[in-house]
């Protein structure tokens, strides 16, 4: 029997092979974006699940409330670690980390990394593979940790464990000097998802060598430390640990009369990442990593569209082809057959065809996958069917969920007609019903959110591609010389290089530092985004100068207690007079005063609302970055030169240069990925409902074929047979316009909504276009089998009927 039924479904599948190949690719497309969506999926759910021990792991955290809002952060005062280890007796552990960046030099070999420092009990807390070396070295203070990839980019091998290693120290009279570690262990890199990015790291004394902040101590509560991890075994004992930290908001409200601490709080290591994400997003988190919420949605959302889709396409198809055959379920239903017997031939045809579309998209996935996970650097997806039962679960449930979706209609109502009005001709299976139609409906709505989707992001891809962020966007190299001798010794080094237009030293740089503080002008305080700069920052930024003066070159006067401010913080203080010679209070006791506006600066570039700027004057010996400006067109043949002369005035330390496209390079790769994501599920969205239309149009003329006949018989145009056959589709196509376009034009506004502050809205030439491109592959998909079938000879028609 099992045999018979499997000749059957061959050689129906023989008989429409057309039919079949467009929705296995339709259905193998689906599933390949369902697959990637759930490994993208699976890739930040799995966030920090290689730390066995992470339940009994707490961040310290803080709440801060200024005038009226509350944020959290993720920092910690820096004594307060050594104050809960003594007198906490309810915490096991306390860990403090920091990271900052450093030069290391393995034999010839220089690299810069992130270094990790950490107290001693950092891998009591968490999880690393060690494959060389003993977890007790990490109590040493000459030795350091490294990852197996170091290992092996360095040393060609990972069993380096007592081999040395240079980390090139900066020191506070701008000389660079070596110091020399042990390396102590080797561990294996964690993937990706982890909220620990280090390949190097060691024990947390040793932070205090590479430390310039004169005012950053163990004693300092004006200063902190990146991160402070509590370990408490007993979950019971979090509430009595939390009540006894706000006894330590005073000493540190005591010195930050500007920056007052609201409550402690502690937040399970579990979740963190996900938890830190949701609004208010916690500020200061040095753990980082992560991935946004929208960047899981988006994939999800495009997947299971595509996959009604495909659905819709098979449901249709699966009518059209039951339709041909009611005279064998008649026959076989007179031979005995039972309808359940029936209803499992049409849904086992369906799974085969569900298990093709799987086996099709089984194979896009490997294309997809790679492809989706290279357009963002974030993200590490591995393709494995044999590591994960869950996604083999996942796929199992994929493929019976589309073959009941997709066959269950057909396969349950061509079964339930009585053989004796099949035989006798009376029963009729085909054209259109209120089911096919929300079908196709339900694909002009999904096609049409799509293609306004793809429409709106590309557009808004240009808009924001060209808006004016305050500062030049293209031909600035920006590089880190961290103290004004290295200024001084690589500016000379430059300066014979005629393409180099101008170059600026500065403390901060809009596209990678700044820093925040409540700055008041008489009752007002705000709190603003504040920069010290150099000469010539401003020129060479393309800065916009709208009133009053620049800085004057080597003015003490200006260094002391002047100021540039935006138009927004003009805004925010309520100025309609003159901004020039207001006077605003900094750190409650510093006097200020404004000597010129200048254009409003996007520090935050599009993400975020743009912020208040103050421009401080800094000395030269604050100076931590060297700018030059250049044309465009020869930023590359520059760099170059400037890492060959790098190399020749700091040979112990990895050249840092950047350009400040490559620093905004965010927003653009967001943008352009984006893009494509929409654009490319707006085509396939659009391809499969021209498919579904030709597939509908195609029932509905088999319906009408005797009606058309007559018609043309007795005079009809091609005109008004043609609106005979497509009216109800038509009136499809309308109400879907409509469904479609609100749904379309709320869903793009809130996605780009949620990603960023400024961004370009939909209007009435995107949601004309969307709905003409959308009209346009109607009409290409129905055009010809209609104007075909319009101009048949009746003869043949009504010889036929």
């Amino acid at each position: 029997m099992i045999k018979n039924y499997l000749l059957i479904t061959f050689r129906n599948l023989m008989k429409n092979k057309l039919f079949i190949f467009i929705n296995v690719f339709g259905m193998g497309l689906a599933i390949a974006c369902c697959i990637t969506a759930y490994l993208n999926w699976g890739y930040s759910s799995n966030w920090d699940k290689t730390h066995d021990k992470a339940q009994s792991v707490y961040r310290v955290q803080f709440w801060r409330e200024f005038q009226g809002k509350k944020n959290r952060f993720g920092m910690a005062p820096m004594p307060l670690g050594s104050f809960i280890k003594q007198n906490i007796k309810e915490v096991d552990k306390t860990v403090r980390y920091m990271s900052s960046y450093c030069d290391m030099r393995i034999g010839e070999e220089v690299f810069g990394d992130q270094m990790a420092y950490a107290d001693s009990a950092f891998f009591d807390l968490f999880t690393f593979q060690l494959k060389y070396g003993s977890y007790s070295n990490f109590y040493d203070k000459g030795k350091v940790f490294i990852s197996d990839k170091i290992a092996k980019n360095y040393f060609n091998k990972e069993d380096v464990v007592g081999q040395s290693m240079t980390q090139i120290v900066l020191g506070a009279d701008g000389v660079r000097r070596p110091k020399e570690f042990e390396i102590g262990g080797v561990f294996k890199k964690p993937p990706q998802n982890n909220s620990f990015g280090f390949d190097v790291i060691t024990l947390f004394d040793n932070f205090w060598d590479v430390n310039l902040d004169k005012e950053l101590s163990e004693s300092n509560w004006k200063r902190w430390a990146h991160v402070l991890f509590l370990k408490i075994e007993d979950p019971a004992k979090v509430a009595i640990v939390t009540k006894q930290l706000q006894q330590y908001i005073e000493p540190q409200n005591k010195v930050r009369e500007d920056f007052k601490i609201s409550e402690y709080y502690l937040e399970n290591f579990v979740g963190l990442m996900q938890r830190n994400r949701a609004n208010p997003r916690l500020d200061s988190d040095y753990l980082g990593g992560g991935i946004p919420d929208e960047a899981i949605t988006a994939p999800a959302i495009m997947a299971v569209l595509l996959l009604l889709l495909a659905c819709f396409n098979f449901t249709n198809t699966s009518i059209a082809i039951s339709g041909k055959r009611l005279k064998e379920i008649g026959i076989r239903k007179v031979m005995g057959s039972l309808r359940k017997q029936l209803i499992m031939q049409f849904l086992g045809e369906n799974l085969i065809l569900c298990f093709l579309g799987l086996l099709a998209g089984l194979l896009m996935a490997e294309w997809l996958v790679p492809a989706y996970d290279n357009m963002w650097t974030w993200l590490d997806l591995n393709l494995s069917y044999t590591e994960n039962v869950g996604f083999l679960l996942f796929l199992i449930l994929l493929l019976v969920a589309t073959a009941l979706i997709a066959g269950s209609y057909p396969a349950f109502y061509i079964t339930s007609f009585e053989p004796v009005s099949i035989l006798k001709g009376k029963a009729k299976f085909g054209g259109t019903n209120w089911f096919t139609r929300i079908l196709l409906g339900g694909q002009f709505v999904i096609s049409l959110l799509a293609i306004i989707m793809g429409v709106a992001f590309y557009q808004n891809g240009e808009y924001q591609k060209n808006y004016d962020l305050g500062f030049v966007t293209h031909g600035v190299i920006s590089a880190w010389v961290n103290n004004e001798n290295s200024f001084n010794t690589y500016r000379d080094a430059l300066s014979s290089n005629k393409d180099i237009q101008l170059i600026a030293g500065t403390r901060h740089h809009v596209a990678n530092s700044r820093y925040n503080d409540p700055v008041k002008y008489e009752s007002i305080e705000r709190e603003v985004d504040i920069m010290d700069i150099g000469d010539n920052y401003l020129e060479v930024m393309d800065m916009t100068l709208l009133s009053g003066r620049k800085f004057q070159k080597d003015s003490e006067t200006d260094r002391k207690e002047s100021i540039l401010v935006t138009e927004e913080f003009v805004k925010q203080y309520g100025w309609k007079d003159s901004a020039v010679g207001k006077r605003v209070v900094w750190m409650d006791t510093v006097q200020l005063y404004v000597i010129g506006v200048v254009k409003n600066v996007y520090t935050q570039a599009l993400w975020g609302p743009i912020q208040p700027l103050m421009l401080r004057y800094a000395n030269k010996d604050k100076y931590q970055q060297l700018l030059v400006k250049v044309e465009p067109t020869k930023i590359a043949s520059v760099n170059d030169y400037m890492e060959k002369k790098w190399k020749e005035v700091f040979p112990n330390t990895l050249y840092t240069g950047q350009w400040i496209d490559q620093e905004l390079q965010e927003t653009n790769e967001i943008n352009k990925n984006v893009s494509v994501m929409f654009g490319f599920l707006g085509f396939f969205a659009a391809l499969m409902t021209g498919i579904g239309l030709y597939t509908l149009v195609s029932l509905n003329i088999e319906k009408k074929m005797k009606e058309i006949g007559v018609r043309k018989v007795l005079g009809a145009s091609v005109a008004n047979i043609s609106g005979v056959i497509n009216f109800e589709f038509v009136v499809n196509l309308g109400v879907a316009t409509v469904i479609g376009g609100a749904a379309g034009y709320f869903a793009a506004d809130a996605l780009m909504d949620s990603i960023w502050e400024y961004y370009m809205k939909l209007n009435v030439l995107t949601l004309l276009l969307s709905v003409t491109v959308m009209v346009i592959i109607a009409v290409a998909a129905v055009g010809y089998k209609t104007i075909s079938t319009a101009m048949l000879n009746p003869t043949k028609t009504l010889r036929v009927e």
